[in-house]
């Protein structure tokens, strides 16, 4: 099949295909220099629509799993990039995650819009783990966050078109939740026995930047 300049061939039979090969890629749609482009406004390159009833098990509308196999080798299972390409653009995100409910729809269990888990081994080695990294990086020599009129590693927003739900917030909202800890000396969680605080970090809330105390010396 040819589209956009490529060959696309698909081996296996029409239930189970085991590779599409374009190029010496397993699967792509266009290049860093000819990309798949369109001028039609609001346009979804890739788009499924999918539905389940069950009424039990899990069901996922993307299932990717990658095994790394080779020692010495990184990889991610996904990897989204989003590129401003010398415009001003409106809004850009590297990905938008959302979990949305019908007029009559709830979650008795747990509902987040996007979920890290770190599985640990029995016996885990290695060096640095995180369950999720939030990393500010410089692409250039002079890379500089100066023109920016905000710039934080977290931003938290209240939106929407019902004030209620801001209202709510208000008053009963929590900045994050940790659960699982226990309070003991020495722990992750512990009481402060060590006087004053040493020094600060720096927040923003509204336009005011107010400082979260620290001191240097464990309880």
């Amino acid at each position: 099949m040819q589209k956009h300049g490529y060959e696309f061939v698909a081996t296996g039979n029409g239930f189970g295909v085991t590779e599409i090969k374009s190029g010496k890629r397993i699967m792509s749609f266009g290049t860093s220099t000819a990309p798949v482009s369109t001028s039609e406004a609001g346009k979804n390159f890739i788009q499924n629509y999918v539905k389940s009833t069950a009424t039990s098990g899990g069901t996922r509308a993307v299932y990717n799993r990658l095994y790394i196999s080779g020692a010495g080798q990184s990889g991610e299972s996904l990897r989204s990039f989003t590129t401003v390409d010398n415009v001003a653009a409106a809004t850009a995100h590297g990905a938008h995650i959302s979990l949305s409910l019908g007029a009559t729809g709830s979650v008795t269990g747990l509902g987040v819009a996007g979920r890290h888990t770190i599985h640990v081994p029995n016996a885990l080695s290695g060096r640095t783990y995180s369950a999720t990294q939030s990393e500010i990086y410089g692409d250039g020599a002079s890379s500089s966050v100066a023109g920016a009129t905000e710039f934080s590693f977290h931003r938290y927003v209240v939106d929407g078109s019902n004030a209620a739900v801001k209202a709510t917030v208000d008053t009963a909202g929590y900045l994050f939740s940790i659960q699982g800890l226990s309070v003991a000396s020495g722990k992750l969680f512990q009481a402060n026995t060590a006087g004053a605080a040493s020094h600060a970090l720096r927040i923003k809330v509204g336009a005011t930047p107010y400082y979260i105390m620290l001191t240097a010396t464990g309880a």
